[in-house]
């Protein structure tokens, strides 16, 4: 099971994070987005709005992502639907 420990970088449907293992990955929501947030009652539409999407916070007691209209992501999802991280910029 992973545990994200930090964001690092924040932008629309993007985020960089860093996991237990130490490992830095960026993870691209856009596509997800975009099919989870098909019907326009979904709780996942309101993320599709970049100010929205912004406004992303670790929870630290389950060490995922969260978001205020209730949305949490499992962090083993977005271990493997993120890519490693291989250069030291923060974007």
């Amino acid at each position: 099971m992973h545990a994200i420990k930090e964001i690092i970088h924040i932008e629309p449907f993007k985020l960089t994070l860093k996991f237990e293992s130490g490992e830095i990955r960026k993870v691209d929501l856009r596509d997800k987005l975009m099919e989870w947030g098909k019907n326009p009652d979904s709780k996942f539409a309101e993320l599709k709005d970049p100010n929205c999407f912004l406004k992303v916070k670790l929870d630290l007691e389950f060490e995922t992502l969260v978001w205020d209209n209730g949305i949490d992501l499992c962090p083993d999802v977005l271990y493997h639907i993120s890519e490693e991280k291989k250069d030291k910029s923060v974007a």
